[in-house]
């Protein structure tokens, strides 16, 4: 079951207790401002603008439900600025069911961040498998596209992450992911970068209602909690293809006259360290075509015909594949950032050191190898 129906599961039981514990004894539930979600920015005099999306039960006459809501507030630290979530609410704030985490653009960029992970690491009831990703702009104005997408922010990120990411070729990263990378040999990590795309308003009941989507194929790098570079979309695909843990990554070529896509739909990653100090990596591609339901056949719908791939699309798709792969490890070793765990392989050859773990990135010699195969 994945978290975003526990998440739902959760809130209509969060319901029903209220409920039930209000008909019998009152109850704490009432007590609580249940936070989805997370926004983190920061203040001109280096404090924190903290937006939690919180679903209250009602108490008295107001309207039991699971709508949410965005509470914006400002503390000298991340744990007094929720303390001012429990004040503005007048409710004791819950982090149990929170989902996702962000940090806006001028925050993470300009600040390190440690004590903020470390508070949200250490935190009683915050669940390690929450999501941790920046955005574009402000986390406050992310937040405050609850109307635009017709539902809740935090499950809306949180869906992605969660269920679609690894299907598209996107790697996504929870909290406990996140804080070992920092404290790892070369302390590097990532965090999936989300900003809010407007579409057009085609509904013509509600002409000036502003719609949207939210997009997450682009990464930021940090290493020690500050901000290294940004990883665009097209590095970022050549950095999906290091990782086994991700499918769905997509490929254009030519093939019977026509323009086709091919997908990934496996993928094996092979690392090793020579006796010559080279790493070598294998990664080894199976494709297939992009799937057609159907075709029209003389006015009549039939089953599409599976189609062999030719060897010279094969070809066409490995010689991508290299170049997006090369165009990443240029990025990796020119901000001096390693996702790709070079250090490591070096620290199980030889050991701890210090010269290991501040050596650059550029200074390895990396031997890459890319195989595709119909499959």
């Amino acid at each position: 079951m994945s978290n975003i129906k526990r998440v739902a599961i959760v809130l209509a039981v969060v319901v029903l207790v209220f409920v039930v514990g209000y008909s019998f004894k009152g109850s704490d539930i009432l007590d609580r401002a249940i936070i989805l979600g997370l926004g983190i920015d920061g203040t001109d005099d280096g404090g924190i603008t903290l937006t939690a999306e919180v679903v209250s039960p009602g108490n008295g006459t107001e309207q039991v439900g699971t709508f949410s809501k965005t509470v914006t507030v400002q503390g000298r630290a991340i744990a007094e600025a929720i303390q001012n979530v429990a004040e503005y609410t007048g409710k004791e704030a819950s982090l149990g069911q929170c989902v996702v985490l962000v940090f806006g653009q001028d925050f993470y960029e300009n600040v390190d961040f440690s004590a903020t992970i470390e508070y949200f690491i250490n935190h009683h009831s915050l669940k390690e498998s929450a999501i941790i990703c920046c955005c574009e702009g402000s986390a406050q104005d992310l937040f405050n596209n609850s109307d635009a997408l017709s539902q809740s922010v935090s499950l809306s990120i949180a869906t992605l992450m969660l269920d679609q990411a690894k299907k598209i070729g996107i790697n996504s990263i929870n909290l406990l992911k996140y804080a070992r990378s920092q404290s790892e040999l070369h302390c590097t990590g990532f965090l999936n970068k989300i900003k809010f795309v407007p579409s057009e308003n085609k509904d013509s009941n509600d002409p000036d209602k502003t719609q949207g989507f939210f997009s997450y194929r682009e990464y930021a790098v940090f290493r020690k909690n500050k901000y290294v570079c940004d990883i665009d979309e097209q590095h970022a695909r050549g950095m999906s293809l290091f990782l086994d843990n991700t499918v769905g990554d997509m490929f254009i070529a030519e093939m019977d006259g026509l323009t086709r896509t091919l997908q990934v739909s496996n993928k094996s990653i092979d690392q090793k360290l020579t006796d010559e100090g080279v790493v070598e990596i294998k990664i080894k591609l199976s494709v297939r075509l992009g799937r057609t339901d159907s075709e029209e056949v003389s006015g009549a719908i039939s089953a599409q015909k599976k189609k062999e791939i030719t060897p010279e699309v094969l070809d066409e798709v490995k010689k991508q594949a290299q170049a997006l792969a090369q165009q990443y490890l240029a990025q990796q070793a020119e901000f001096d950032f390693d996702l790709l765990k070079l250090h490591e392989a070096f620290r199980q050859k030889d050991g701890n050191s210090k010269e290991l773990a501040e050596m650059p990135t550029a200074n390895f010699v990396v031997k890459l190898t890319v195989e595709v195969e119909e499959g």
